[in-house]
């Protein structure tokens, strides 16, 4: 029944990007165990899961046995962060890293010299203590990688990542056109029961515009931001390999050495 507009057996809901209508679209075995439904919006096309009553025990491990490429996707995301910084905001002077997890893209961060801070609200922070962000403060940057999927109230948890930085840098692996089956796009990935929510470019530019921000979207990185920036910059930035090139133009004095002397002062 996977892929279908309407059925007689689902009511359509309300999709959480648009208030526009989702239809049943099929239906997957959620941490091997739940028989769980998927709504998309007819209107933007967001994909989202019936009311995810399975979540607590998805987290009992803060990160996933199934996310081996962890590691290659922080060194990635520094680099790529690296060089739009770099670009298009070079003044930056702090930054938070929202569900940052254990802290290895802070600490790598720091490492290359950006003033980047902590925050996640399921893991410990083990790489980059003492770095914790502090309440009442806002950031020159934000990024959240991996977090949109987990999101069950978008527009709600997206209003306060933008309440924190004017500058938001996301990634998210994008709902290929058409959508595919639930047994045909890892992303999906029911077995873990954390990715709740699939986005498309035209739900993501609908977040854009509620919050007053432009957007720039290329792969899985998508930045929202107050004052536009130059699509072609972004566009070199979010390339792996001009951004490792670039990177090396523009070098920062390492943190390593400063956040040392803080953490024995």
């Amino acid at each position: 029944m996977e892929g279908t507009v309407a059925s007689l057996n689902y009511s359509p809901v309300l999709c959480k990007v648009c208030d526009g209508s989702s239809v049943f679209f099929g239906e997957a075995d959620v941490l091997r165990k739940y028989r769980v439904q998927y709504f998309r919006c007819e209107t933007c096309g967001f994909m989202q899961t019936e009311s995810p009553y399975w979540l607590k025990e998805a987290y009992s491990s803060a990160i996933a046995t199934q996310d081996v490429g962890i590691m290659q996707r922080n060194l990635m995301n520094r680099d790529v962060t690296t060089a739009i910084i770099n670009f298009l905001f070079p003044k930056m002077l702090s930054a938070i890293d929202f569900g940052a997890g254990h802290g290895v893209f802070v600490r790598l961060m720091r490492d290359r010299g950006f003033n980047f801070f902590w925050s996640d609200l399921h893991a410990t922070n083990d790489y980059a203590r003492g770095f914790e962000c502090k309440d009442g403060l806002t950031y020159d940057f934000l990024t959240a990688f991996e977090v949109l999927e987990h999101l069950i109230d978008p527009v709600a948890e997206l209003g306060k990542l933008m309440a924190l930085s004017e500058n938001v840098l996301v990634s998210t692996c994008l709902l290929p056109q058409p959508a595919p089956g639930l047994c045909d796009w890892w992303y999906y990935v029911p077995t873990t029961g954390q990715h709740i929510a699939f986005y498309t470019v035209e739900s993501l530019r609908l977040l854009a515009l509620r919050f007053g921000r432009s957007l720039l979207s290329v792969g899985p990185y998508h930045l929202f931001t107050k004052a536009p920036k130059s699509n072609l910059l972004y566009r070199l930035a979010t390339t792996v390999r001009v951004a490792k090139l670039a990177n090396q133009m523009y070098r920062r004095l390492s943190l390593v050495e400063a956040d040392f002397r803080q953490m024995v002062g």
